[in-house]
């Protein structure tokens, strides 16, 4: 380095890629391919000024030549705080003996965001700046992305154990919310939708599309317009590339006597990934027949109802009041819930 010049900025990276693909069919995230290239390989293309990276996940074969390491949470599929955790180990294992030491800060990745590499330069910028916060990561349409973040090392590091210390019982299943919220962190407003992930083979097909079409007044990457048009009753599996998701989805609307499509599966998944990302796990299945016992209510009172927009709003913002505490618009104490508000979720 010569003089003046500033010294490089170092950074480790953990990529995380122990989700289960339930909505992939099993398919190992890692392991799609979207425009000729694997998820894997794009994550880790993100991550090539890393000084070290590793890779959480099962059975992960990593490109050889780049020295990647291979680690795995505990328990599996615990989850990405665990992951993270677990990467993060593997890390502090690999630096013994390295005279330079271990890098201040950890670039954090989660596989199935295939423009990851897009994000760096701007996250970096942003703890750069003189109040130095702890990390950075984006926020897309309101939601943070914690798992497209740069995070400094010994914050982090103490952010994990003060998780683990107050629950006792390790890190499985600890909302990444948590995890962050012991953190004081910048937020990178991500508005070309760099940090749009892949969950179904929908947002696959969305993002293949994406890379070729020229800009359109369409709206944003992945996502569909609302218009007044009547939805196509042309059952989802019907359709060459459909998915078993599809096929269930057709077959309980049946099923129920619901009109073909009239299922919006995105929002009803966004909603899922909200409930257990900002509240816990079990959340997700909770959330989802809540929304659909109270749309079932409102619609057998000849009422319109956006209990789906209403749950996403309420897990975006959820906030543990802790024990004892009554939940916001809840009956009183004895009182027993009414019928536009059987889940004690209403006002």
């Amino acid at each position: 380095m010569g003089p003046g010049a500033a010294p490089r900025f170092r950074h480790d990276a953990v990529v995380l890629a122990g989700g289960r693909a339930t909505r992939l069919g099993g398919v190992p995230k890692p392991t799609v391919v979207l425009d000729g290239a694997t998820l894997l390989d794009r994550a880790l293309a993100a991550t090539r000024g890393a000084d070290r990276t590793v890779v959480v996940g099962p059975e992960i074969a990593v490109p050889s030549g780049r020295g990647v390491l291979v680690a795995r949470e505990d328990p599996p599929f615990g989850g990405p705080v665990a992951g993270l955790d677990a990467g993060l180990r593997a890390l502090d294992a690999s630096v013994d003996g390295d005279v330079g030491g271990a890098p201040a800060w950890v670039l954090v990745l989660a596989v199935d965001v295939p423009r990851a590499a897009e994000a760096v330069g701007p996250l970096r910028a942003a703890v750069a700046r003189r109040d130095r916060p702890d990390g950075a990561y984006l926020v897309r349409d309101g939601r943070a992305q914690w798992l497209v973040g740069l995070y400094r090392r010994d914050a982090l590091r103490r952010a994990l154990d003060a998780v683990a210390a107050a629950d006792g019982a390790g890190l499985a299943g600890v909302p990444v919310k948590r995890l962050v919220a012991v953190l004081s962190c910048a937020e990178v407003p991500d508005d070309g939708d760099v940090s749009a992930d892949i969950d179904t083979w929908d947002d696959l097909r969305r993002l293949t599309v994406g890379l070729h079409a020229a800009p359109t007044d369409d709206g944003p990457l992945g996502r569909t317009p609302m218009t007044d048009q009547t939805p196509d009753a042309t059952p989802r599996g019907a359709e060459p590339g459909s998915s078993v998701l599809d096929r269930w989805v057709d077959a309980l609307e049946a099923e129920l006597g619901l009109p073909p499509r009239s299922v919006d599966v995105g929002a009803v998944l966004d909603l899922a990934r909200d409930a257990a990302h900002q509240v816990a796990r079990p959340a997700a299945p909770v959330t989802a027949y809540a929304v659909g016992y109270a749309a079932g209510l409102a619609a057998a009172r000849g009422e319109g109802t956006d209990a789906l927009g209403r749950a996403t709003s309420a897990a975006l913002s959820w906030q543990d009041p802790g024990p004892g505490a009554a939940p916001s618009g809840a009956a009183p104490t004895g009182a027993a819930p009414t019928e536009a508000s059987p889940t004690g979720t209403g006002s």
